[in-house]
């Protein structure tokens, strides 16, 4: 689960915030996320955590400040030695290197559990359906649904669905997982099944992810790194040891004391 000795960010963030009218939602972000890395981010609501996944996502565009992705900007293009906004071209070539799993699970209901997988394989990565399906149905057992391929998302449980969306993220075979908050829209007895499946991905070690989550326990057990975000901020951050059980900031330790109590 280590990260990777390589020392060039798979990720990288400089200087980024982004604001909705008067609103400072992130403030002077510098963050990089080496090959192999896995990173949880935690921190109040509206602390700016789900705002720092959504730029990566291509969701919500940086008011300032730059994003690479795989050594290459993402929201902008170098033009003549300045940077210049990049085009949807731009974007779309960049972000094939993100996996991305959300609360929701947005699957097509119309189409079986195999073709929700299969579908951006062949349409984004021109593989054959043969091929597709080859990558598809080893990670389908990857996560525990071999047995669903005909199925239609109607016929699944929330887990199973969540589970769906992390097989379709990893079969694109992307740089980085961006995970936000995944389990939140789900019933509490079927959580478990959804982090565990997330737990063996980041075992494997072999892509960098970022994930949003509110669940402690996950973030201690799987993270290579916490980082701590309120106010906009980066507030804190280091290893799971250092943020869960000898936290230095006083807002930190403040969120943690909240969090035990309830």
């Amino acid at each position: 689960m280590k990260a990777s000795t390589q020392t060039v960010p798979v990720v990288r963030y400089r200087s980024v915030s982004k604001s909705f009218g008067d609103l400072q939602i992130l403030s002077g972000i510098d963050l990089d996320i080496l090959p192999g890395e896995k990173i949880a981010v935690i921190g109040p609501s509206g602390s700016g955590k789900t705002t720092l996944a959504r730029i990566l996502m291509t969701l919500e565009e940086p008011t300032e400040g730059t994003v690479e992705v795989d050594g290459q900007l993402l929201w902008h293009k170098e033009v003549s030695g300045r940077l210049v906004k990049a085009d949807e071209k731009h974007l779309h070539s960049i972000r094939g290197n993100i996996g991305m799993v959300f609360q929701h699970f947005n699957l097509f209901p119309h189409m079986t559990i195999l073709r929700n997988v299969t579908e951006a394989p062949i349409h984004v990565l021109g593989l054959s359906k043969e091929e597709a399906t080859k990558r598809a149905v080893t990670i389908l057992a990857k996560v525990g649904l071999e047995d669903k391929l005909n199925a239609y998302p109607a016929q699944l449980s929330g887990g199973q669905k969540q589970r769906v969306a992390i097989a379709r993220a990893l079969v694109m075979r992307p740089k980085v997982m961006l995970f936000d908050e995944v389990t939140s829209a789900l019933d509490p007895e079927l959580v478990g099944e959804v982090l565990a499946v997330i737990k063996e991905i980041a075992r494997e070690g072999e892509m960098a992810m970022l994930l949003i989550t509110h669940e402690m326990d996950f973030a201690r057990d799987v993270a290579d790194r916490v980082i701590f975000t309120d106010g906009g901020t980066i507030v804190e951050q280091g290893t799971p040891e250092q943020i869960f059980y000898h936290p230095q900031s006083p807002r930190l330790q403040a969120f943690l004391s909240r969090f035990r109590a309830g």
